[in-house]
């Protein structure tokens, strides 16, 4: 793995994206929300991500992010470091975000690379974001139809945003675009990897400094610290063991978030798998494969625990 200088809070580890818990009346579930920060506390993550894409920011309102925000910086009380999200519709609503971060104390924040902007436009645009925010910005490089940032808007924005330490790479074929950012910035750059989870181990491999799944914390945990003490081919039996899982959630983000949650009412984290649209609720079929998975997940998990 690559080694990064002290001089930056960077992350290293596990570090999952939470999900949103929804109550039956269709509102942030705080209590949950703050079992599940307590659970990635207490299973060694290195941090959390909040209010980002497995989060359903989509679906959250301006006001919903801010109480999603409010919320974790608060409870976590600096526990672990914290991600917050200022993905948004418009730029208003991003620097905003941007800046109550700062004012609770979070961080680092992340923020998706809005569409159809590039060159000096981009570099503006992420300008005014981290200007009034937090030291630490963590650029979303997400697409899930073609390789997502041009290597030449990352540099620009790498030169020419003081506060952007670290991208998180979600796009097609990530694998040779960690590495091609890693050499165009020196290894200088922090990089992260979330949807391409599946490629875990060759990402590691290549020098990512973390990944950030979503669940199954226990299992991701014990695999990398495996891969750290050079158990490699441990580290990757056990990786093998939740490919079938893997395979069946990467299917489409909605079933990977349904799945999730239906995952966190089993672990009794949870009180509901409600899910907003565009995610649909399972079908029978469905069900049945996700039923046989979660039945996987906790015992294995479980057996982590009893070792």
């Amino acid at each position: 793995m690559a080694e990064l200088s002290n001089d930056i809070p960077y992350l290293q580890g596990i570090i999952p994206s939470l999900h949103t818990p929804f109550n039956k009346k269709n509102k942030i579930d705080i209590p949950c929300l703050r079992k599940l920060i307590d659970h990635t506390i207490a299973t060694g993550c290195a941090g959390m991500l909040v209010g980002a894409v497995a989060g359903e920011n989509s679906s959250l309102s301006f006001d919903e992010k801010n109480i999603l925000l409010n919320e974790c910086v608060t409870y976590n009380r600096n526990r672990i470091p914290i991600i917050v999200s200022c993905t948004a519709k418009n730029q208003m609503e991003r620097v905003s975000l941007s800046k109550n971060a700062k004012e609770l104390g979070a961080d680092w924040i992340l923020c998706q690379a809005p569409e159809n902007i590039f060159g000096s436009e981009l570099v503006q645009c992420f300008n005014e974001i981290a200007e009034v925010g937090p030291d630490n910005l963590m650029i979303q490089d997400l697409s899930w139809t073609d390789y997502g940032m041009s290597d030449e808007d990352i540099i620009l924005l790498y030169k020419n945003v003081n506060k952007f330490k670290s991208l998180k790479i979600e796009v097609l074929n990530s694998g040779p675009k960690y590495t091609r950012v890693l050499d165009i910035t020196d290894h200088k750059l922090h990089l992260s990897g979330g949807w391409a989870i599946m490629g875990m181990i060759e990402a590691l491999n290549r020098g990512v400094h973390a990944l950030i799944p979503s669940t199954m914390e226990i299992i991701y945990n014990k695999i990398y610290a495996l891969y750290l003490e050079n158990k490699i081919e441990d580290s990757r039996k056990l990786f093998s063991q939740i490919l079938p899982i893997l395979s069946f959630t990467h299917q489409h983000i909605d079933i990977s978030i349904k799945f999730s949650k239906i995952l966190r009412v089993k672990e009794g984290i949870f009180n509901t798998n409600y899910c907003r649209q565009p995610v649909k609720d399972f079908d029978q079929f469905q069900i049945e494969e996700a039923t046989l998975h979660i039945k996987k997940v906790l015992d294995l998990q479980n057996s982590l625990n009893n070792n």
